[in-house]
């Protein structure tokens, strides 16, 4: 972490603890316009589903509840929609704090719903309708079960003995030799995401995923609802389900007519699995979520599928005049501080926003 960087955490640290305890970000949001917090994570932890993803996906249900019960206690947990909503028409009493969950993993049903319950918190499930709907497994887990297999290196050489195998010496540059310098399963995780065209990938990963006998339907069963959990969501009653495209690709790397094509895919193959009784999807996710993955297309082919709301990955809160097709959303991992998210639902961070210091991105 750079100096500057460090010194930024720094402060933002000082600076939370110091509202937050004191009672001061009680006194922010009293004399501020009502706000929408939205939160995202993609699990609750699970051993026998989600035991082998990365540590950053995962909450464990004790931290999640402590997290919703002290944020409930100060402002009224809503989902993405109906706190829009709230903002949009001027009904919203208080601020408010959404929980959102991305991609559509099984403990969603199983351990987030009864944990809603226990709460009375409600949440935005975005569900990923490849893997929901139609069974297919991603490049991304893919990824991840040839690397806890094999190893970083081994992964990252046999693909790029694949992928230059398969130019046969034909445009065979940077990309390559990133592979083959990748200090990490993140490092080697983003020259596959972003300097590979999206078809090689896949095919090299798939190649060796067949070689080493990766079961895809065994692993999308373990770690993904199906069509009929997604209903189970919808019927509990403190779910609202979201889009989140076909496939999870980087939008920003897609034509626009390929764009259109994963997002209202997305959205139609969720509402057949639904079924009509189901209520309206309303709100979509840009896969990855930063400013890079996605572009003015993804938020045109958003608006033209039917969604009223996107939200990406950048943290801040969202105010009754936030783009609609840009709100932010802050992350939530095991080590969140309670302080940090109780201040920006708060507007503290807003507040110094205004003032043109930003502690938070």
């Amino acid at each position: 972490m750079s100096l500057k960087h460090t010194l930024k955490h720094a402060a933002r640290e000082v600076y939370a603890r110091a509202l937050w305890h004191t009672g001061l970000a009680r006194l922010v949001d009293r004399f501020s316009a009502p706000r929408l917090t939205i939160l995202y994570g993609h699990c609750v932890a699970d051993d026998g589903i989600n035991g082998d993803l990365a540590p950053e996906m995962k909450l464990s249900e004790a931290r999640l509840e402590t997290l919703l019960r002290a944020l409930g206690r100060r402002f009224e947990l809503v989902t993405i929609g109906e706190g829009m909503t709230r903002l949009g028409d001027g009904t919203a009493r208080r601020s408010m704090v959404a929980l959102s969950m991305d991609d559509g993993y099984r403990d969603n049903l199983t351990r987030l719903v009864p944990l809603l319950d226990r709460t009375g918190a409600r949440a935005t499930v975005f569900l990923e309708a490849g893997p929901v709907v139609e069974r297919r497994i991603g490049w991304l887990h893919t990824f991840e079960w040839l690397v806890a297999r094999l190893g970083v290196r081994f992964v990252a050489e046999r693909l790029a003995e694949a992928i230059a195998r398969e130019r046969d010496g034909v445009g065979l540059a940077a990309p390559l030799a990133e592979l083959r310098a990748a200090a990490g399963a993140n490092q080697l995780k983003r020259v596959l995401k972003y300097k590979l065209p999206a078809a090689e990938r896949d095919r090299a990963l798939t190649a060796m995923a067949d070689d080493e006998g990766l079961d895809r339907y065994a692993l999308v069963e373990r770690l993904y609802l199906d069509a009929a959990g997604a209903r189970a969501l919808v019927a509990s009653g403190c779910i609202e389900i979201g889009g989140h495209t076909i496939d999870h690709p980087v939008l920003a790397t897609l034509s626009a007519v390929e764009q259109a094509r994963e997002i209202l895919g997305g959205r139609e193959l969720l509402r057949e699995a639904l079924g009509a009784a189901a209520p309206g999807i309303g709100t979509f996710a840009y896969p990855y979520g930063r400013r890079w993955d996605f572009d003015d297309a993804s938020a045109g082919a958003a608006r033209e599928a039917g969604f009223a709301w996107a939200v990406t990955t950048h943290a801040g809160v969202n105010g009754r005049g936030a783009d609609p097709y840009r709100l932010r959303r802050w992350p939530i991992e095991e080590g969140t501080p309670l302080h940090l998210l109780g201040v920006e639902a708060s507007g503290g961070f807003e507040w110094l926003r205004r003032l043109g210091i930003d502690l938070v991105e």
